[in-house]
């Protein structure tokens, strides 16, 4: 049980669901506690006895897993992702899934060489999307009255990588730049496809653009293939009345300015980056949330390992400008134990209960 790992601090009940705290949170008044989601997915689907493959393939799984989070741990927020290779699998790749890892693409959609032909998407017809549009609707319509309901679109230049293959596209970037800027013109489109139905179910938008991290691409390349279309992206959101937020996997730090202009809410950061330093530079813009490591923490240490690091985010992120939600800094991988997920929500209950305690969170264990 967690308890013997907490020496005697109290875990308090939340006074509020989800959406109360959400909504009172957007006006500035006082909560219970800070807000704390689990960040889960297809890797969780063992979970309800599930295997990735099936999960993938089916509504009813997506909305049953996102039922099970919120009834055991009371997770602030649920929702289905289109996964990092959703589009590109509606655009023509081929994509090998496999019962208890990620799916991954086995054949790319198509050459740089042939993006005349790229393909505008059916999201009613192609690929999984139909599957994970209904997967969203069905969580929306079951848990939306009880907490905030989002779906993650993928990144414009991730789905690019995933299309026509990563190095090939990197490759792209320097010898045949007009037909990468070409395709991520189509994959805009593509994109705002999707949001609209997104936005037609009320849900919220997050993205997921690992491909855009500077761990794999320069500044500069970012802002000439990257950020100008994700910026059509979120340009296209706010227009149409929505807010999204953005993940992006590895280092992000040297992109953060830049992201403070694109009126994005949120931002999500991996472990290896620091909260305290995004709260200087991107808090007073937008929201933050992470970033207990997933594998290192979340999967593979004990509840006490959970609570020391989470406490440690806190302390760092729940005076953020904007607001601070305590989170792994990725999805969690196959195979998170479950004492470990609730040792997170614990985490929350115990040091992010306002008003908050400072002296508790100096706390040397």
């Amino acid at each position: 049980m967690i308890e013997k790992y907490l020496h005697g601090l109290e875990i308090k009940k939340d006074e509020l669901t989800a959406i109360e705290r959400e909504k009172l949170l957007s006006e500035g008044k006082e909560v219970d506690r800070i807000m704390c989601c689990l960040d889960t997915g297809e890797t969780l689907a063992p979970l309800i006895n599930t295997t990735l493959k099936e999960y993938y393939h089916s509504s009813e799984k997506m909305c049953q897993l996102e039922e099970y989070i919120y009834e055991t741990f009371h997770s602030d927020g649920a929702g289905v992702s289109c996964t990092l290779r959703g589009m590109a699998e509606a655009m023509g790749a081929k994509v090998k899934y496999s019962d208890y890892n990620v799916a991954q693409i086995e054949t790319p959609a198509l050459t740089l060489d042939e993006v005349d032909h790229a393909k505008l998407v059916d999201v009613d017809k192609d690929g999984r999307l139909p599957i994970i549009l209904k997967g969203v609707e069905m969580v929306k319509a079951k848990l939306g009255d009880k907490v905030p309901v989002s779906a993650t679109v993928t990144g414009p230049f991730t789905i690019a990588a995933m299309a026509v293959g990563t190095e090939q596209l990197l490759i792209g970037t320097r010898k045949q730049p007009e037909k990468v800027k070409q395709l991520m013109e189509v994959i805009v489109e593509n994109n705002n496809r999707y949001i609209k139905r997104l936005l037609d179910i009320g849900v919220g938008i997050g993205f997921a653009d690992p491909v855009s991290s500077t761990s794999l691409i320069s500044v500069k390349q970012y802002k000439e293939f990257s950020l100008p279309y994700f910026q059509k992206n979120v340009d296209y959101i706010k227009k149409n009345g929505g807010g999204c937020g953005l993940h992006i996997c590895g280092t992000s730090r040297k992109l953060w300015e830049s992201l403070n202009e694109t009126g994005i809410g949120c931002f999500g950061l991996d472990n290896v980056e620091d909260i305290e330093e995004a709260k200087e530079i991107l808090g007073p813009h937008m929201s933050i949330q992470g970033n207990v490591p997933p594998v290192e923490v979340m999967r593979l240490g004990t509840p006490y390992d959970v609570l020391r690091s989470a406490k440690e985010c806190i302390r760092k992120g729940f005076d953020s400008p904007k607001g601070y939600t305590l989170t792994s800094g990725c999805q969690m991988p196959v195979g998170t134990p479950e004492e470990n997920m609730q040792a997170l929500m614990d985490a929350a209950r115990i040091f992010g209960r306002y008003p908050i305690n400072k002296d508790l969170l100096e706390l040397e264990e």
